[in-house]
């Protein structure tokens, strides 16, 4: 009877180490999980914030290639504006105040 007791007992120890061992290897694939769920996240930002760095960087310069293009244009029109008032201006002056007084 003492010998079935202490199998029993053995079992039981037997039984609740294997419960702990399937317990902390539970464990540590729950944290396996969450540091491969971090770095998967951090790699994911990392790669967004290259990924924005170098989107930003080309918005800049089709900004800038933009900004030149008008200022270009608009350097045109001044001197085409500049050009047709040096031709007529006196004419266009004579022109109001004609109109003005006659």
């Amino acid at each position: 009877m003492e010998d079935m007791i202490a199998k029993i007992i053995e079992m039981d120890k037997k039984a609740r180490d294997m419960t702990d061992a399937a317990q902390k290897n539970k464990l540590d694939y729950e944290n396996q999980i969450i540091a491969t769920k971090e770095n998967i996240k951090n790699d994911y930002l990392e790669r967004a914030k290259k990924r924005i760095a170098i989107n930003e960087e080309s918005a800049k310069k089709r900004a800038v290639s933009s900004l030149r293009l008008v200022e270009e244009q608009d350097s045109k029109t001044i001197e085409n504006l500049n050009r047709t008032y040096a031709q007529n201006g006196d004419k266009w002056v004579d022109e109001i105040v004609s109109r003005v007084i006659g």
